[in-house]
């Protein structure tokens, strides 16, 4: 999110959201107008949770971060408010990937992998085996 435009700041419970009868996408609304612009919205129980988000029309567009006392824990790639491109949770410490996932419109695609005591790995949302996904990953490698 570049800094040449002001971050508005929100408490999540002053925010209603809608899906529209011709949309799929959800729409962001504060006093019954959609959001526009940027957007740090809070966590209303613990104050230091928060994302900034960028939005146009009410829908969440670009790069969402997600910070927890400070520490980058979450980042989702959006269009037209749907989770699109790489959405990607650490731990507390923000230095451990918990999961990855490739989305496009909103659904799982690509590649997914799960970091857990057992680690999980999806190609096309079918789950796989570390072999498969590692195969899968070097041969549909974007240059």
């Amino acid at each position: 999110m570049s800094n040449s435009q002001e971050v508005k700041e929100v408490k999540f419970s002053e925010l209603d959201y809608t899906i529209p009868n011709d949309s799929t996408s959800m729409v962001v609304l504060a006093n019954d107008k959609p959001l526009n612009g940027k957007y740090k919205i809070i966590d209303d129980k613990f104050p230091t949770r928060f994302s900034l988000t960028e939005f146009i029309d009410g829908k969440a567009e670009g790069k969402s971060e997600y910070f927890i006392d400070g520490i980058l824990t979450g980042i989702k790639e959006m269009k037209n408010g749907l989770p699109n491109g790489l959405s990607i949770v650490y731990d507390n410490t923000g230095k451990h990937v918990m999961w990855k996932v490739q989305m496009v419109d909103g659904k799982r695609h690509g590649l997914s992998w799960y970091g857990t005591d057992d680690d999980q790995f999806y190609i096309m949302g079918e789950e796989s085996t570390k072999e498969e996904f590692e195969e899968y990953e070097r041969n549909n490698k974007r240059n």
